[in-house]
């Protein structure tokens, strides 16, 4: 298989960084496509034939994964970022898997930190459904291009860091991809460390909620969703992630999200499931 790793970065001038990302690999044994979201002062190049460079003068991470899986030239890809430390042999560990499973569309593997924490709580190995798909990260996503795009599958613009919804975009991808028939599976085995901020600070956060309503809004309507988030608001609270005089501040957050959601609807720039 022609194996490909597609990797978003910004304001690169140069590949050192990806150093960091193969110490514990041979980098010359793979193929590479880094998507450099930069400014015209700030250009990165590449004079290693298996090392090509896409600079990018639009912003936010869906748009940088888009352009990754329209120029991606191998027949199985991987997303990363550019803080992350792949696993030894993981290429090894996602060759042998597709082999595995030569009717997988999409695999999904495991990603840890530097002190071995899992990133969630990883579905045993198997078939995805809606519901093990909430654990997938983006960098632990591995892929055809050809069955990705003869499906038009691509990232939402408005579920992404620097979208109006900060987040979810890996959440709707994947399952757009199972709507659609695909074959997603899941691999329990780890190819890639990267820490990550705390759950409390994530769950709690502003962004979190006002993101999240807008997804079950997406899914499960107007109404589903203004009661989920006072469910979830109440559950920050009982595990004291949130204090008693936040509450009603959280809950308008999310009520927030559900609402924007409810105008780009109107708007006809999105549409619910």
């Amino acid at each position: 298989m022609n194996f490909e790793i597609l990797i978003a970065t910004m304001f690169r001038t140069n590949l050192l960084f990806l150093n960091n990302l193969f110490s514990k690999n041979d980098i010359n044994n793979f193929n590479i496509l880094v998507v450099n979201q930069t400014s015209e002062d700030k250009l990165a190049h590449s004079n290693n034939p298996k090392i090509r460079v896409i600079n990018s003068f639009k912003r936010g991470t869906s748009d940088s994964r888009n352009t990754a899986i329209k120029n991606a030239k191998g027949t199985i890809c991987l997303f990363a970022d550019d803080d992350t430390v792949f696993e030894k042999e993981f290429g090894t560990t996602i060759i042998n898997a597709f082999n595995k499973h030569p009717n997988a569309d999409l695999l999904t593997f495991e990603a840890i930190s530097e002190e071995g924490i899992p990133h969630a709580k990883y579905p045993s190995y198997g078939l995805h459904n809606k519901k093990t798909l909430e654990a997938v990260h983006t960098i632990i996503i591995a892929f055809k291009p050809l069955s990705i795009l003869k499906h038009s599958l691509f990232f939402s613009s408005f579920f992404s860091l620097g979208g109006i919804f900060n987040g979810g975009g890996e959440y709707l991808f994947t399952i757009n991809a199972l709507q659609k028939k695909l074959n997603l599976f899941h691999i329990p085995k780890t190819i890639v460390y990267h820490e990550e901020e705390s759950s409390g600070t994530i769950m709690e956060s502003d962004a979190n909620i006002y993101a999240r309503a807008a997804m079950k809004n997406h899914f499960y309507g107007n109404i589903t969703a203004k009661v989920w988030v006072f469910k979830y608001v109440f559950f920050l609270l009982r595990h004291n992630f949130i204090k008693l005089n936040e509450f009603l501040s959280k809950c308008k957050v999310g009520f927030e999200g559900v609402e924007k959601y409810n105008d780009l609807v109107e708007k006809k720039l999105i549409s619910r499931l």
